[in-house]
């Protein structure tokens, strides 16, 4: 990875747009299966050093202009987390990537960065206090459809005051661009997505692969767990109130799920228990979601 990081670092210094993304990929499938459903081939030219596998996928527009994105497989794997990385723009990289991992019929999916592991980010430097990392930009998920249904823009500063300030008003994160210290005259630009991805952009980079191989992989690999030991059962996820005491509390959720990205979502049974079906079109995965007390979701 030491090739990898030089590489990396002389990239972003002579593009000042540069962003090299990292797509966290959560799979049951191991390694040969993974690149036989998504049709990756072994690369040959080193484009991208320490990449050994690459997928491309095509679109083909109405005018008939054909564009293209490559994500290349890096040689890191622990339990079901698989790491890609691109050199594409991720606004414009994300519908490429969600058509690659579509080819694996629900059984590869980008890993969501949520609240905590946005936080687990922050600090790339052991000493650094968690507010002398900077936020430049942030956006939260849209508002309720009634407020307007926009992306909110957040107000930038210091990590601290920020994300104390986003779970105030209680936002989902959506993104997060972050200069963060990495040493005493050192720092790295990056952005964290929700979505799951980190895109770096200029500085000191190996703090930040230390991060992303290190720490964040384990705490993705933790947080997968329950979910394994459910295999096919429901998992509950309980909050600290009682929220769903009143049909409002089920109203919340109808628009939360409504607001899912490439989903759609149907109301089987509303009262006396909630019961609803969501369905991801992109790659077919199929979930109940059950309230049946006032408190916890299943």
């Amino acid at each position: 990875m030491e090739q990898f990081r030089d590489w990396i670092q002389e990239r972003a210094i002579s593009d000042p747009y540069f962003a090299g993304t990292f797509w966290f990929v959560l799979s049951p499938l191991v390694e040969a299966d993974l690149a036989a459903a998504l049709n990756l081939e072994a690369v040959h030219s080193q484009i991208v050093p320490a990449a050994d596998l690459a997928g491309k996928v095509t679109f083909i527009g109405r005018t008939g202009k054909k564009s293209e994105a490559i994500f290349w497989h890096l040689p890191f794997h622990k339990h079901q987390l698989y790491l890609f990385f691109s050199l594409v723009k991720p606004r414009r990289a994300l519908r490429f990537i969600y058509k690659l991992l579509g080819r694996a019929r629900g059984r590869a999916h980008l890993f969501p960065i949520g609240h905590r592991l946005a936080k687990s980010c922050v600090r790339l430097h052991p000493h650094s206090p968690f507010e002398q990392t900077n936020v430049v930009r942030g956006v939260s998920y849209p508002s309720r459809p009634h407020e307007g249904g926009a992306d909110i823009n957040l107000r930038p500063g210091n990590a601290a005051i920020f994300f104390a300030k986003l779970e105030d008003e209680q936002r989902v994160l959506k993104l997060a661009r972050m200069v963060a210290p990495t040493g005493t005259e050192t720092s790295c630009e990056f952005t964290v997505s929700r979505i799951g991805y980190i895109s770096y952009h200029r500085g000191e980079v190996g703090p930040l692969l230390e991060l992303i191989l290190g720490q964040l992989s384990d705490e993705m690999v933790a947080s997968v767990k329950p979910f394994e030991e459910a295999k096919g059962r429901f998992v509950g996820l309980r909050f600290p109130e009682p929220v769903f005491t009143e049909q409002a509390g089920y109203r919340s959720v109808l628009e939360a799920l409504n607001r899912l990205p490439r989903t759609t979502m149907a109301l089987i049974h509303a009262n006396p228990y909630f019961h609803a079906t969501l369905t991801n079109y992109e790659d077919g995965g199929e979930f109940d979601v059950f309230i049946t007390d006032s408190s916890t979701i299943y």
